[in-house]
């Protein structure tokens, strides 16, 4: 018989959060929307999971929001910028050098910060969130710091 624990410990990090099949996003990368309940407009700069959906970073003026899908209204409008291509995809399995031995991480998230691509990842696992640490179990890291696994 497997051992459970053992097989959570070495397996949640490439599990995705959202289930088997990902949910789609509502709107792209550096489309224009509109915020609910005002007129204010803004561009969409990044995605990422938490709890159960997916909060989008959107830039109005000059700060960033993160908000969920109800909150804003996308336009299939795309802002006139010249931005390269993501290296990774959310969903991508990617290895992590966080200690001695690499680790495997699935692509949580993903921004947009002054032409540049972050990616979230876990870096440790959910069931250490019930530890009364304040800390995020997400870090953000650049494609440097990341390598493509083909899982």
């Amino acid at each position: 018989m497997i051992n459970q624990i053992t097989a959570l410990e070495s397996c949640w990090h490439i599990s995705p959060p959202w289930g088997q099949v990902m949910p789609p996003l509502v709107v792209q990368m550096h489309e224009k929307v509109f915020l609910s309940g005002s007129d204010l407009s803004g561009y969409c700069c990044g995605v990422h999971w938490e709890g159960q959906e997916w909060l989008y970073a959107i830039v109005c003026l000059g700060e960033t929001l993160y908000l969920p899908r109800r909150e804003f209204y996308a336009t299939n409008l795309l802002e006139n910028a010249t931005v390269s291509t993501p290296a990774f995809k959310l969903g991508d399995v990617v290895e992590v050098d966080f200690s001695e031995q690499p680790t495997h991480r699935i692509i949580q998230g993903i921004f947009s910060l002054k032409n540049n691509w972050l990616y979230a990842v876990d870096w440790r696992s959910p069931i250490l969130e019930e530890t009364a640490s304040a800390q995020s179990r997400t870090i953000w890291l650049a494609d440097v710091d990341l390598v493509s696994m083909d899982v």
